[in-house]
Order: C-alpha cells, then sequence, then structure tokens
C-alpha cells in the first residue's frame, strides 16, 4: 500500500489492524452493510456477510478491525481457523476505502496470520456472481477450487498455497 498522506502532504502512519471487541460491535454491523449494500440488487438478497449479526460474528468467529474516520471503521477480516487452512470468511471494506489497497492489506494479514499459525493454505468464497472480487483474488494468487449451491446461491470456493512463501 502507497504511504498515505494528510491534506498537506505530510506521511502519515496507515491505521493499524487490530483484533475487534465488543466495543466495535454497531461499527462492524454498520461497515458490513455499507462494504456489501452494492451487491444486494445483482443477487436479489443480502449477501451473506452482510445478513450476518455483528454480535454472532465476534462470537463465533476471529475479527480484525482498521479504523476509519468519523467513528467509523474502515475495514474489517473475519477469520476461522480449520485444522489444515485459514479461512477467510469475510473481508469488508468501506466503499470510501475502496481502491485504496486496504482490502489487499488485509488479506496480506491474513495470510501472515496464516503463516504464524503453521497453516500452508488460506480458503475462502464469494458469489460466483461477484466477478471484480474473483478477479482480485486470482490476480493475488487464490484459484477456484470448486463451487457449491448455498441457500439459493452459487458459491465459488478459492485457496492460496502459501507453502512457496515460507
Amino acid at each position: 500500500m502507497a504511504p498515505v498522506s494528510d491534506p498537506g502532504g505530510n506521511l502519515m502512519r496507515e491505521p493499524a489492524i487490530r483484533r475487534a471487541s465488543s466495543a466495535d460491535e454497531v461499527r462492524l454491523g454498520a461497515l458490513q452493510k455499507r462494504a456489501y449494500v452494492k451487491y444486494v440488487p445483482l443477487i436479489g438478497a443480502e449477501p451473506q456477510p452482510m445478513a450476518e449479526t455483528a454480535a454472532g460474528l465476534l462470537q463465533e468467529y476471529e475479527v480484525w478491525v482498521v479504523d476509519g474516520v468519523e467513528d467509523g471503521l474502515a475495514g474489517a477480516l473475519v477469520l476461522r481457523t480449520a485444522s489444515d487452512h485459514l479461512l477467510i470468511w469475510s473481508v469488508a471494506v468501506d466503499p470510501t476505502q475502496q481502491g485504496t489497497g486496504l482490502g489487499r492489506r488485509l488479506l496480506d494479514f491474513a495470510e501472515a496470520q496464516a503463516l504464524q499459525r503453521g497453516l500452508q493454505q488460506v480458503r475462502l468464497y464469494t458469489n460466483a456472481l461477484f466477478t471484480e472480487n474473483r478477479k482480485l483474488y486470482a490476480h493475488l494468487g487464490y484459484a477456484e477450487t470448486g463451487s457449491e449451491t448455498y441457500e439459493g446461491r452459487e458459491l465459488v470456493h478459492m485457496a492460496k498455497s502459501l507453502a512457496a512463501t515460507v
């Protein structure tokens, strides 16, 4: 990610990726809705991350966030560790931050977390209609490994081997 500058051109530090807490619940829910609402017309329903409650995410998953401006969150990463891989359940980036490299930074963070845990693979899934996401993931080294129909939606499973990065 390119260095971040304030309006005066002064270099600033990128906001840290930190573990979410219950204090983030309302902001996390708002971010999930802002990040995924653009997909509602495409699939005719709320995407799964938008429909899940923030309280449920915080209870069932490992959630990491990046603080934004005006008390909002700029991004969130929802993970689950399995015995042989790390699952990226959701990557949410505030629409005002999309295209800044924050999504890639969150994906890089997930891959680093997998390696720290001794895992050699990261997996994720996305709606088959989210072609931009699929192209981005493929560009970043994720390969499509299969598909399934879940609640009437076609999901594409993707995985990235980290073995070559060790």
